[in-house]
């Protein structure tokens, strides 16, 4: 009698336990799939965040490349068609020379706006080298230093057009709005990751109560498009930094 109870006592126990344990278990699944929603939507939030903001920074530029044919090349060829549906311009050599100059410099709009719109040398001379030809054409009383460390390894087109375009961005930010006269660009591209150094001595802003601007935003929106991770530096008066890590994928 006293094996029977005993015995109907360990399968109750048993019960209990197995009642516990699946119990434990199911809310343990049932968490783990709560939490597996929640991070799947913050990801999906995540990526139609970043989808957004690339999709505005095409069309502020989009908008910009729009009003440069309207405000420079437009305004070129109104000017030269006036010279040329004048009937005195073929008789007088001051107004052949006047449309002999315009013709050069409808030619360097364009270039300049294709450049604008994806930056040709880029495929055929690098990244490097394309950034040091922007640097050239920067007035020359403004100090600009490149400083490469480790040998540059050639990346994909479309990572080199972020790049390129974020370093753009900065040095006209800063030129034309933080009024700097010293920055400096370091790159560095090592084994495990690829990495840079933006850097001005121009009049900063408050990271916490400046709201950022377009240009600000579409560096980000680029930089977020490349998986990178980025930290602004910037104290009012004192210059702005920006670092940019991207960690190389395995192969």
């Amino acid at each position: 009698m006293l094996d029977l109870k005993f015995l109907i006592l360990t399968i109750v126990v048993f019960s209990i336990i197995m009642i516990f344990s699946f119990v434990s278990y199911r809310s343990f699944v049932l968490k783990l799939i709560k939490e597996k929603k929640i991070q799947f939507k913050k990801e999906i939030e995540y990526q139609k965040e970043i989808s957004k903001k690339y999709i505005e920074a095409q069309e502020n530029e989009r908008k910009r490349m729009a009003e440069i044919l309207h405000d420079d090349v437009g305004n070129k060829l109104n000017i030269l068609s006036l010279w040329i549906q004048n009937e005195e311009t073929w008789k007088n050599e001051k107004s052949r020379e006047v449309i002999s100059a315009q013709i050069p410099d409808l030619i360097n709009a364009t270039r300049n706006i294709s450049h604008t719109m994806f930056p040709v040398n880029l495929e055929e001379m690098g990244l490097i080298f394309t950034i040091e030809k922007m640097l050239s054409n920067i007035n020359s009383s403004i100090q600009i230093q490149l400083i490469l460390q480790h040998s540059y390894q050639k990346k994909e087109i479309t990572f080199e057009v972020q790049i390129y375009r974020v370093i753009q961005e900065f040095l006209t930010n800063s030129i034309k709005h933080a009024n700097a006269n010293h920055l400096e660009i370091i790159l560095r591209d090592s084994e495990k990751f690829f990495s840079f150094l933006l850097k001005d001595n121009g009049k900063g802003f408050d990271l916490k109560t400046t709201k950022k601007g377009m240009g600000l935003k579409n560096i980000e929106s680029r930089l977020l498009s490349i998986d990178s991770k980025f930290k602004w530096k910037s104290t009012k008066n004192k210059g702005c930094r920006l670092i940019v890590l991207i960690v190389k994928k395995d192969d």
